[in-house]
Parts: C-alpha cells; sequence; structure tokens
C-alpha cells in the first residue's frame, strides 16, 4: 500500500486504516494517518470508523493463533545484536535472575503476535479487497496458512489454501539458492514429527501449485510446513539435505483450545 496518508479517497482511507491495525503502516505515512485521525471532519470521522472496523474484524484471526515458542537461534541473535547486549550486560551485573529478561518479554504470547503482524502484512493483499461496508465482509476465507523462515531466522515462505481448496498459493519473501536439476519441495510435520510428503512448487516470487487432495485433507494433522531441495521429477518420500525454509501451520478459523 503505497498510497499517502492524506489521501481523501474512501478506498485509500479504508486500506491505510487495516495497515494501521495491522501495524505494517509505518514512519511518516502513520504519524500523518495518526493526525488525521484527529480532525473533526467527515473523512478523519472515516478513518476512526474503518480503523473500529479492522480492530473487529482481524481480532478473531489473533485468536485463532496457538502460542509460538521462539527458537534457539532467536534468543542467540538476540544476545549478539550490539544495541542490546549492553542492556543485557547491566542486567546480568544487577539483577542475579536465572532467565534473561529478554526472553520473558519475548514469551509465547508477543512471538505469536509478531508471527500474525507478519504474516497478515504480507497476506492481506492477496487474500482479499478491504471493503467499505461492515455487510459486505466479517473475516478472511477459511483457511491453511504457513509463516516459513530460513535457516538463518528471517521470514522466507507464506504458503496458503483454501480449507476445502486444492491449489496451494506460496509468495517468496527470502529467496534460496535452487541448484540446477534440484526444485522445492513442501511437507507436513505434525506435532509428534511424522513427515509427510505434499507437492514439489517452482521458484518464483508468487506461485501456485494444485494439490493431490483438497487442503483439509492435507493439512488437518500439520503443526508445521517446511520444504527442502529435492531432485526435480521425482516423488521423494523423506527430506533429502534438511529444510531451507521451515515454519508454523495455522488454521484461519476459529478453533476450540487445545486440552
Amino acid at each position: 500500500m503505497n498510497a499517502p496518508a492524506n489521501s481523501h479517497e474512501p478506498g485509500d482511507i479504508d486500506a491505510l486504516a487495516s495497515e494501521y491495525v495491522l501495524g505494517t503502516l509505518a514512519g511518516a505515512p502513520r504519524r500523518q494517518f495518526e493526525e488525521l485521525m484527529t480532525a473533526a471532519t467527515p473523512t478523519a470521522r472515516l478513518a476512526r470508523d474503518r480503523v473500529d472496523y479492522w480492530r473487529r474484524a482481524l481480532q478473531p484471526l489473533a485468536d485463532a493463533l496457538e502460542p509460538v515458542s521462539p527458537s534457539p537461534q532467536l534468543w542467540q541473535r538476540i544476545a549478539q545484536d550490539a544495541s542490546i547486549a549492553p542492556v543485557l550486560s547491566a542486567r546480568a551485573d544487577t539483577g542475579g535472575r536465572k532467565t534473561p529478561w529478554w526472553r520473558e518479554l519475548l514469551g509465547p504470547a508477543p512471538a505469536a503476535a509478531l508471527a500474525f503482524g507478519l504474516m497478515m502484512g504480507w497476506m492481506l493483499p492477496l487474500l482479499l479487497k478491504p471493503p467499505l461496508d461492515d455487510t459486505q465482509l466479517t473475516q478472511l476465507p477459511q483457511s491453511y496458512v504457513g509463516v516459513l523462515a530460513t535457516r538463518d531466522g528471517r521470514t522466507g515462505l507464506i504458503v496458503s489454501s483454501l480449507r476445502q481448496g486444492k491449489v496451494l498459493d506460496l509468495k517468496r519473501v527470502t529467496a534460496v539458492p535452487v541448484p540446477s536439476g534440484k526444485t522445492l519441495f513442501l511437507w507436513t510435520i505434525t506435532a509428534d514429527g511424522v513427515i509427510t510428503p505434499i507437492a514439489a512448487f517452482p521458484d518464483g516470487p508468487f506461485v501456485s501449485v494444485p494439490l493431490p487432495q483438497n487442503s483439509e485433507q492435507l493439512f488437518a494433522k500439520a503443526n508445521e510446513l517446511a520444504v527442502s531441495l529435492e531432485p526435480a521429477g521425482t516423488a521423494p518420500t523423506k527430506p533429502g539435505d534438511g529444510f531451507v525454509y521451515r515454519g508454523l501451520c495455522g488454521k484461519l478459523w476459529k478453533v476450540p483450545p487445545s486440552r
């Protein structure tokens, strides 16, 4: 979304409101939008109404996400960050805690919120056109969505498919090298570690591939999705050289809490 925050077009105001709620509207555009909402004008009232709408519309998606525990690699990267290290050192000198303070701040709930923000920031333009009437849309289509990271912890790949669909959409955020004669291959991983092959897919910024079954059959038991590099034209039964992308598989509809 590149519309300026001072645009008076209703469609632009609505799109800016959605990005404002998601947290993907940053810097000067965010400050301009916040200033706009404080004015006593019809445009300001529209902006405030659309912000309220998007907060209500997106809350069910946040509620549906399961808590995420950050990986050991993330802790290591935080500890090595030059801007954080002096604070960590000061806390270590005076606090004497067994658990570093920054782990408390990045526990399951904040990490899940971060994953939600990243996922929605990339997925929203692909899944829907923002409405101007509350009766047009109450939530996103029921879908399986995966936000996969690269080996060095960067957001790498976003995978989505409608709950009863038979097409898989993949948006590449960070590319990985794909050697000649190899192809990217998607796998599911269950909570007890069972790895199941799904489908090969071509390298590209945005690709769609057919699925051998509908998504409910393929992803219902998946806790994670992962991608490996496999020989092109083969049907592997287990990953060959480890995963180049890996991340959570989420259900974008209200799911009863696990017992």
